[in-house]
């Protein structure tokens, strides 16, 4: 059955990407780095209009204000450290407890990716009020072209992959991705009642319900129906102005109540300023805060927050022109890993621009996809590969 997509919210004109933090290289992040990245990010939202400081404090918060004059604010985000690092990393955390098994192909993955995220509004962030919602974009690329892409405009939510690509960055470790790249190869074949199902195998943008495809998935069963209702709970954050508004309270008041700013020096026209944290008190308030949306992301939750290290981290923020451009984070210090012998630094960097890397509108000619037409297309494939 096909429906006519809703009308999107209106926007302003998007400006494009217009600065780089400088000294970085393309590289990259992981599952839970993302909402971390998202987390941060509406963090441009969070520090606004709260009480002025002095010195070092007073500076960095004036960058993030200064961003936030901006309707849209672009974020790169990478974790910059090799392959067997990351994976070393990886599998110590998993030892002790702190998180899944990871791969050599995930740290590979992980190495190499760059994820862009836009945050838009139709008037200046810094203006936004608790009532109001944060549109958002983002693409994930490899070093070169986009690979998967999604917009959270209004209520409409849209997605895009290029399941080729991605089969064949994963080295086709990921069923998921495998089979669909495979249908993607006879997709032309379907029938016009299936234009949506053969517009998402091919890479062409598609309209979804989140929670349709969670319902559908529960109602058939079968192993994908848990990752479509981690799908629609996630979306949750990305749709709802109540959802928003609430984590970036959560990060306010965390770093109101805990952060120390230093000043830490300035070079070839960057300025820095740390950020010292005690992880614990930050964790415990920040789980505290997120408890009440704990339901709404089944299966990731917030409970890695409880194994923070008992210690204080630092953070690095680097301001050019007064603007906030960047934040870098060793992630070995939440493992407690830093001056450990034969540990290795894990560099986790967002770089901040006004203006758009990722347009944040509908895309025109979007199709909308219903979960029933993905299932019909995998059986149309089925039974004319059984043809003799």
């Amino acid at each position: 059955m096909s429906r006519t997509p809703r009308t999107p919210i209106a926007h302003a004109e998007r400006l494009p990407l217009t600065s780089r933090t400088p000294g970085t290289s393309r590289s990259p992040r992981t599952g839970r780095m993302c909402l971390a990245a998202a987390g941060c990010v509406l963090l441009v939202a969070a520090a606004c209009g709260t009480p002025q400081k002095s010195g070092a404090e007073a500076r960095a918060r004036q960058s993030v204000e200064r961003l936030g004059e901006w309707e849209t604010v672009s974020v790169a985000v990478r974790v910059e450290a090799p392959a067997d690092e990351i994976h070393a990393f990886l599998r110590r955390n998993h030892e002790r407890g702190m998180g899944p098994a990871a791969s050599r192909t995930d740290a590979l993955l992980l190495s190499r990716m760059e994820t862009a995220f836009v945050f838009g509004a139709d008037r200046p962030l810094k203006d936004l009020g608790r009532k109001d919602r944060i549109d958002t974009a983002a693409a994930v690329n490899f070093g070169n072209r986009d690979v998967a892409a999604y917009k959270s405009v209004g209520a409409d939510f849209y997605v895009r992959a290029d399941w080729a690509r991605l089969a064949h960055e994963t080295d086709r470790s990921r069923e998921t991705v495998v089979q669909a790249a495979e249908l993607a190869r006879s997709a032309d074949g379907l029938p016009p009642s299936l234009a949506a199902a053969r517009d998402m195998l091919e890479g062409r943008w598609v309209q979804i319900d989140p929670e349709e495809f969670d319902h559908f998935a529960r109602a058939v069963g079968g192993k994908y129906g848990e990752r479509a209702q981690r799908l629609a709970n996630s979306v949750d954050l990305l749709q709802s102005a109540r959802a928003q508004h609430h984590v970036i309270g959560a990060v306010r008041r965390a770093l109101d109540d805990h952060a120390v700013l230093r000043d830490a020096g300035r070079a070839d026209g960057t300025e820095r300023v740390r950020v010292t944290l005690p992880a614990r008190e930050v964790a415990d308030g920040l789980a505290e805060a997120l408890a009440p949306l704990e339901d709404r992301f089944d299966g990731i939750g917030f409970s890695w927050l409880e194994r923070a290290p008992d210690r204080r981290v630092t953070a690095e923020l680097a301001l050019r022109g007064g603007v906030l451009s960047g934040m870098t984070v060793d992630l070995a210090q939440f493992s407690g890993e830093t001056g450990v012998e034969g540990s290795a630094e894990i560099p986790f960097t967002m770089s901040f621009a006004p203006g758009s890397a990722v347009p944040v509108r509908a895309p025109r000619g979007a199709r909308w996809l219903d979960p029933q037409d993905v299932m019909a297309a995998v059986f149309y494939e089925e039974l004319g590969s059984s043809r003799p």
